[in-house]
């Protein structure tokens, strides 16, 4: 909350709402033609925003927030009711609602009804921290979104989706698709880019692979399609497929699958330990041919043998004696 209590946030709010619907800001132009008193006189709006305002500060921000969208129905030049929308949004932990709310405050507003709320720009800061733009591609239009189990729209979406930061499931469902969805962190102040694939029915398959253990790399038809932590959810062409695990310290296990159109199938691939190389018949005779072949070898290298015939005969040797003295 940019350093402030909830407290001091909601007084804010109704220290604002009171400076907002004072005289000042209530009194028609100069030049406005007179009007009849039940026009004149706004004081059901003004009774429904002090009820909001006694909501907030009994911490009852979703009434808080009813009461004050109600008001602003009954008398939409009241400007200041945006910041206090704002607030209860902010309260609720609706931010990006919030941050769209305290935006048509900042355009609407006099440079005198800003200067009357203290730290706006410390809660736009806040807000905007705590906001994330979406820019979602997907192949079919027509598509129910949802954020968290939400529905937020139908693609196209607008490219100034916002949503509330951080960690999120995003899904498209279309009739006769299989659904796709990503697991995804929504960055605060950032915008994310995301294209997810909707696969007809008709032709495709939804293939879910478990490992046991889990925590394996998973490749379905020599292509990476993920982890199996828990597990690996696909969708992939009907037919036949080779779905292959991975995990360090076991060894490579496949299992073929074939899966009709339109069809859901479950897979288990279990994996075996790693055999240690010691532990391997071929290791130990391999060693063994080594012993003896060294063996071999150093017998050869240490038996003695009687020396043997030169290739010059005794006495045949003809050359001047020299002696140097």
């Amino acid at each position: 909350m940019g350093g402030l209590s909830s407290r001091e946030l909601v007084a804010g709010v109704v220290a604002t709402a009171i400076a907002f619907s004072g005289p000042a800001f209530a009194k028609p132009p100069r030049d406005a033609a007179p009007v009849a008193a039940t026009e004149q006189e706004p004081s059901g709006a003004r009774e429904v925003q002090l009820q909001g305002d006694r909501a907030m500060l009994e911490m009852r921000y979703f009434d808080a927030l009813r009461l004050y969208e109600q008001a602003q129905v009954l008398e939409p030049a009241n400007v200041g009711l945006n910041y206090s929308i704002a607030r209860a949004h902010q309260m609720l932990g609706e931010f990006p609602e919030a941050l769209t709310a305290l935006e048509r405050f900042e355009r609407l507003a006099s440079v005198e009804q800003k200067a009357t709320v203290g730290y706006l720009q410390q809660l736009f800061a806040d807000l905007r921290s705590r906001v994330s733009t979406l820019h979602l591609d997907c192949n079919q239009a027509g598509a129910r979104v949802l954020v968290r189990d939400h529905v937020i729209g139908t693609t196209p979406l607008p490219s100034s989706t916002r949503l509330s930061a951080g960690a999120a499931t995003i899904q498209v469902e279309l009739d006769g698709f299989f659904p796709a969805r990503k697991e995804v962190v929504l960055p605060g102040g950032g915008t994310l880019d995301l294209r997810l694939e909707l696969h007809a029915r008709s032709r495709s398959a939804m293939l879910i692979v478990n490992t046991r253990p889990s925590g394996a790399v998973v490749l379905v038809d020599g292509l990476r399609v993920g982890t199996s932590s828990p597990r690996a959810e696909l969708v992939v062409a009907a037919g036949s497929h080779q779905v292959t695990a991975v995990r360090e310290g076991y060894d490579r296990a496949s299992v073929p699958v074939v899966l009709g159109a339109g069809s859901t199938r479950a897979l288990t691939v279990s994996l075996e330990p790693s055999t240690p190389i010691t532990h391997r018949w071929w290791f130990w005779t391999g060693v063994a041919v080594a012993a003896v072949g060294g063996g071999t070898l150093a017998a050869a290298l240490l038996t003695e043998r009687a020396p043997g015939h030169g290739s010059l005969t005794p006495g045949q040797v003809r050359a001047p004696l020299e002696l140097g003295f």
